[in-house]
């Protein structure tokens, strides 16, 4: 088991004015036997802005801890604003732009991969359905 506590260091990102990102790392994909890619505990400063850049073969679930914060997925366009306990999942390959409120914000953030289809399913999937088609047609 591995744990991570409160005093772990965390990486700071400074914004052009001044705000401030603290991501710290909860655990990463060679600590977890899981579909977890990674889940970091994200605390951003009264109006900082923090990108999470989408990946085509990951989804990532935001969990508000504390605080208000934008979520979009353009940075131009308006978001959901987020509060204490709402959780978002944001589709794989989406970018997500965070803006903290005018109190910060403090986040989990949980990215899984998303599982693959393989050759076998498929065949599998196409055998059902087949299967299917085949008691549907020949029903007395």
């Amino acid at each position: 088991m591995i744990v991570s506590s409160a005093t772990a260091s965390a990486a700071v990102i400074l914004g052009p004015n001044g705000e401030r990102v603290r991501v710290r790392c909860l655990a990463r994909r060679d600590m977890l036997t899981s579909a977890c890619e990674s889940f970091d505990h994200l605390r951003l400063s009264p109006g900082a802005h923090h990108v999470l850049p989408g990946r085509a073969d990951a989804e990532t679930v935001l969990h508000v801890l504390r605080g208000t914060a934008t979520i979009g997925q353009q940075a131009d366009e308006p978001g959901h604003l987020a509060s204490d306990g709402d959780l978002l999942l944001a589709v794989s390959g989406r970018t997500l732009h965070l803006e903290a409120g005018p109190l910060g914000a403090e986040l989990l953030c949980l990215t899984l991969a998303v599982p693959r289809r393989t050759a076998g399913t498929r065949e599998s999937l196409a055998r059902r359905r087949a299967e299917r088609r085949h008691v549907r047609h020949n029903r007395p």
